[in-house]
């Protein structure tokens, strides 16, 4: 019988099996994809945020606190993070008269921030409107490739002991004497806990063992430029109504520098509806064009992600002893995944006897387009696949891709974590040849996506 059994993969998963890894436990992940970090984590805007509203929610306490773990987070696990910071911009009178309020207000609550002037935001931001007033700059906001961070987490979770399952669906919880039989696609495992991350599904795994909930999709489209550069921070407007539903997006960054403007929040009726339509498109464009003089050049993608809505905070609770939800993680669940991990810690040393290991493994991941020339070349004697590059844009090797099919044995988990094919769709073709020698198949994202190429 397995110590802990965590449902889903993605960043809260992962995150709470990194943690679990560093105790005496057997641990078990069941995924219903093909990797980690492939359903709402992949979706996100990747943005570490500096707050949430309102201010003592749950779900505000943990992005704090995940906010100030993030650095050590990154360092841990090997994964690019940049506190790019946030620029809240008055576009009026009216919202430049309440920045001093929004600072104290900011102040008490824990968050730090810092008033620029007209003058400095211009500086900051050259292609932002002229006819702004100021605003207050909020330094701790930062950048992620999150499904990078989230398979950063597992890695190393893998290292220290925990069993990852792929393409492995949870179909059914039973009570065993004071555990769990977990009755999935691919067999069934026993448990003395169980830890419910499934996303969008909680609700459905919740009510497996009695306790009734529901997931509520709320789809978020982006729009990605090509332009490097455009602005080097986070750019939102001081709305003169915040939305209680939601942050609004804003004029973003991913962590490579491209601008990424939204998300929206869409109410959509399917779990599985990552569709991208014009009206939202344009709604998005025309919602955050009016802050900058231009646009930035070269939209280069679409793509849309689901939040797992459960009412207005997380779901963290434990309504049976040993089954733990940790269900509702929307937006800022990315941020507040440290967090999450170390209170389902907390929460799991009332019912299993933790006990530090005194050992504790960090593993690797080399990048070829991070390398100084002579650490190209040792690499190459060490492993000729360095030596071919698939993806010229990202300058992405054969030996990352093979790497990557490892920790995902699909198309998703490769351009994610390598970045490959993420800027054009040269190479494509290259990587699923490399799929299909490997896997037999090449699936997007789980059993039933195949590509046909």
């Amino acid at each position: 019988m397995k110590d802990v059994l965590i449902v889903g993969a993605g960043v809260t998963g992962s995150f709470i099996a990194k943690e679990l890894s560093k105790y005496k436990l057997d641990v078990v992940v069941v995924e219903r994809k093909s990797g980690a970090g492939l359903d709402q984590t992949k979706g996100c805007s990747g943005i570490i945020h500096p707050l949430q509203l309102p201010f003592g929610s749950l779900k505000s306490k943990l992005c704090l606190k995940g906010n100030a773990m993030m650095d050590e987070e990154a360092d841990e696990l090997g994964f690019t993070f940049k506190r790019v910071g946030l620029i809240l911009v008055a576009t009026n009178f009216i919202t430049f008269l309440a920045i001093p309020l929004i600072q104290l207000y900011f102040k008490v609550n824990g968050v730090k921030s810092g008033r620029l002037s007209r003058k400095k935001i211009l500086e900051m931001v050259p292609n932002i409107r002229r006819d702004i007033w100021g605003g207050l700059f909020l330094p701790t906001a930062g950048v992620v490739n999150p499904v990078e961070m989230t398979a950063c987490a597992m890695r190393f979770a893998k290292a220290n002991g925990v069993e990852f399952h792929y393409d492995c669906e949870v179909t059914g919880i039973e009570r065993k004497g004071e555990g769990f039989v977990v009755k999935t696609t691919k067999g069934d495992f026993e448990a003395k806990c169980v830890i419910n991350c499934a996303g969008l599904y909680a609700d459905d795994i919740a009510k497996m063992v009695g306790y009734d909930m529901e997931i509520t999709p709320g789809k978020g489209t982006h729009v990605v430029f090509e332009e490097r550069g455009f602005s080097n921070h986070l750019v939102v407007a001081i709305p003169l109504k915040p939305n209680k539903r939601t942050k609004g997006g804003g004029a973003l960054i991913g962590f490579d520098g491209k601008p990424i403007w939204g998300p929206n929040l869409i109410d959509v009726d399917s779990k599985e509806d990552t569709s991208v339509k014009k009206r939202e498109v344009m709604g998005i464009m025309e919602k955050f064009s009016p802050l900058f003089r231009r646009k930035p050049e070269g939209v280069v993608a679409f793509y849309a992600g689901l939040r797992s809505i459960a009412g207005r905070d997380f779901v963290i609770n434990q309504p049976v002893e040993g089954f733990i939800n940790v269900a509702g993680i929307q937006s800022p669940g990315l941020t507040a995944a440290p967090a999450i991990a170390e209170m389902v810690i907390e929460m799991l040393s009332s019912v299993l006897k933790l006990e530090r290991k005194e050992e504790i493994r960090k593993p690797e991941w080399r990048r070829t387009a991070e390398m100084s020339d002579e650490e190209l070349k040792e690499a190459i004697a060490e492993n000729k696949d360095f030596g071919e590059i698939i993806c010229v844009c990202n300058m992405v090797s054969k030996a990352e891709i093979l790497k990557a099919l490892e920790e995902g044995a699909c198309f998703d988990t490769v351009r994610h974590l390598t970045w490959a094919g993420m800027d054009c769709c040269k190479c494509h073709a290259d990587i699923f040849k490399l799929i299909e020698e490997r896997e037999g198949k090449v699936k997007k994202e789980m059993e039933g996506s195949e590509i046909i190429w």
